[in-house]
């Protein structure tokens, strides 16, 4: 009833009051209330309103709010593709008046929408644009918020030691925050993680501790079924029952149907240890309830208990009828999951198709821009040469022919500087300094770092010519160069003959250590196809390569003669990697061999002595172990 009351309210407002900023905002606050009660139709209308009267007021704050709106009702209605422009266009224009809190939210809804899709890659670069974001405006709650998004992605992908660095950032917010719900769900992912991990006891640790700080009946059971899971695996088949039994009893008082399901079935797996006739009795039950509520992932497992249970208990003729069902059930939900893929793949590709639309739009716009500019610039120079010609048409000749020809060497002169300051900076810190005249230093979480160097360089320069010397160097370099551009790899510097280059920046990435290390690949296959057809005046060498991943700080130095440059110890770790490394091989660090081992055949070569660090773990790398990861690594370099 409040709610109607406040509905009512608003429609009067928007109905009498005057077209301005307020009736933007009153429009906004309609379409969100209507759309808590499920009026997805009006909620539209009432945002389109707001989007219309708040881009004739040039209002961008109320417009960026009438975006997310309009795309919020496009979510629920299931159109991502008209949710993506809506809230992309959202962001802009919050973006547009810096508007932090605007920019978060919009931010984390992206990195939403991408992740229910199945496009992690896009979901984990905005949910990080929203810890960025939230970082700045010092806010806990978002930070907390975004820290625990990046963990519970990192965890469906697999990457557990990852997810564990972002969910343990958390706890620099617990007590500032004191958020049950927050620390709840921190506890959980990280048990969760240990779980997967086979680390068993740290599992239980923070299951329990979960336990302590929950007091709401529904999370409680799912905690209690998680706790009783962790036990049955550490061999405590009678406390897991305990928990077990408490988690259905919580969930059949409260309807809770698939925490029933869930317990009964984790009951059946622990009764099998005591008492296959009761193990049986609770899978039968979890079977019946399973079926009523279409839980269709817990009554394939069901089925599965179903089929060992009568295994065990010498009943083949069902443990084979039971067999079968798993294997329907299984098979069923496997062509789900992958109709959902390719769901997600046609998501992908129908985006890059609207992308591609809307960039021909653009360009389509901007040359009608051009056209008409040029016919008023035609019709405004007639008028005015045959207005002033009457007064002095040859000075007004050489006149015209002098600015056009100024114009075009300054114009000229631009274009020169521009393209030589493009050339040593990445684009993003060229536009930086040429706003600001400076750059300030930026840290990167991650970064793979590359070094190469000839072997016997020095050897072979001092009978070479100055001629033969720069040719040669220009040569492998010059690839070298385009080998990093295919890649999307960030050259540094070059330092004699060493080559230096950073995958990760100037734009934070996840895919950086396979991209480097491919790019490491083509370089040493270069080396060997020109030492066996080598051109003229070029001289053939052997080539180290090291690789190593880690924080780095990036920035310009210099006033004169700018040059962007990286520091920090995973520079001196990668120049080190490079050092220790075997003509014709690519010489890991550790935090890089852990980042790319399921994707690379790598050999372990043992703690060797490191100067200044003592003894470090090293890997070769020999091959590609997972060329269907690398190529979707390529498909998605191309679609963005």
């Amino acid at each position: 009833m409040a709610q109607n009351s406040t509905i009512d309210s608003l429609k009067h407002v928007v109905n009498t009051g005057v077209k301005d900023t307020s009736m933007v905002i009153n429009l906004n606050d309609l379409s969100r209330e209507v759309l808590n009660i499920g009026d997805i139709n009006k909620a539209h209308e009432f945002a389109q309103r707001a989007n219309e009267l708040a881009t004739s007021l040039d209002y961008k704050r109320g417009k960026g709010y009438a975006l997310k709106y309009i795309g919020l009702t496009q979510y629920f209605q299931g159109k991502y593709l008209d949710v993506l422009n809506s809230w992309t266009e959202s962001l802009k224009e919050f973006e547009s008046i810096n508007d932090t809190i605007g920019m978060a939210n919009l931010v984390n809804n992206l990195g939403a929408v991408y992740y229910s899709q199945g496009s992690n890659v896009r979901a984990l670069d905005y949910y990080l644009r929203s810890l960025n974001i939230s970082e700045k405006l010092k806010d806990p709650l978002r930070i907390s918020s975004a820290l625990l998004n990046i963990g519970g992605l990192y965890a469906e992908m697999g990457s557990y030691d990852k997810a564990l660095e972002y969910y343990n950032r958390c706890n620099d917010f617990k007590e500032e925050l004191k958020d049950p719900q927050l620390v709840i769900s921190y506890l959980m992912g990280v048990g969760e993680v240990y779980f997967k991990k086979g680390l068993y006891d740290e599992a239980l640790y923070y299951y329990q501790e979960a336990l302590s700080s929950n007091d709401k009946v529904a999370s409680r059971a799912d905690i209690l079924i998680k706790t009783g899971r962790v036990l049955l695996k550490k061999n405590d088949i009678e406390e897991s029952i305990k928990y077990l039994n408490e988690a259905y009893n919580i969930a059949q008082l409260n309807a809770l149907q698939l925490d029933e399901v869930q317990a009964l079935y984790a009951l059946g797996e622990a009764y099998k240890y005591k008492d296959i006739t009761k193990s049986i009795e609770v899978y039968e039950e979890a079977e019946i309830l399973a079926k009523r509520i279409e839980a269709n992932d817990e009554l394939r497992d069901v089925y599965k208990g179903l089929s060992s249970a009568y295994a065990l208990n010498q009943d083949f003729k069902k443990a084979y009828q039971y067999k079968e069902l798993y294997v329907a059930k299984k098979d069923s939900l496997f062509n789900l999951e992958t109709d959902d893929k390719i769901r997600g793949l046609q998501f992908d590709f129908d985006l890059e198709k609207k992308e591609d639309q809307i960039g021909l739009l653009e360009k389509e716009s901007e040359i009608q821009q051009l056209k008409q500019k040029r016919q008023k610039s035609v019709i405004l120079v007639s008028l005015l040469t045959i207005l002033v010609v009457f007064i002095s048409a040859v000075g007004l000749y050489k006149r015209y022919k002098f600015v056009k020809a100024t114009n075009l060497i300054i114009e000229q002169e631009k274009k020169r500087s521009e393209n030589l300051l493009h050339n040593i900076l990445p684009e993003e810190t060229a536009v930086e300094l040429k706003e600001k005249g400076k750059v300030e230093a930026k840290k990167f979480e991650s970064v793979t770092v590359l070094f190469t160097d000839f072997k016997g360089f020095t050897y072979f320069a001092k009978d070479l010519s100055p001629e033969e010397l720069v040719n040669s160097v220009d040569y492998y370099f010059s690839r070298f160069d385009q080998i990093m551009e295919k890649y999307g790899i960030e050259k540094i510097k070059t330092i004699g003959d060493a080559y230096m280059c950073a995958g990760g920046l100037p734009f934070p990435t996840t895919d950086h250590p396979f991209k480097v290390i491919m790019a490491a690949f083509e370089i040493a296959r270069f080396i060997d196809e020109t030492k066996r057809n080598t051109g003229e005046n070029v001289t053939t060498f052997d080539i180290r390569i090291g690789v190593n991943t880690g924080p780095i700080v990036a920035g310009v130095v210099g006033i004169h003669k700018f040059a962007y440059d990286i520091w920090g110890d995973t520079v001196n770790v990668a120049s080190r990697m490079e050092t220790l490394s075997d003509p014709g091989r690519i010489n890991i660090s550790e935090n890089t061999y852990e980042i790319v081992k399921d994707v690379f055949d790598c050999k372990y070569r043992g703690e060797i002595e490191v100067k200044n660090r003592g003894m470090m773990k090293m890997y070769f790398v020999n091959g590609v172990k997972d060329q269907g990861f690398l190529d979707r690594l390529q498909l998605k370099k191309t679609a963005v």
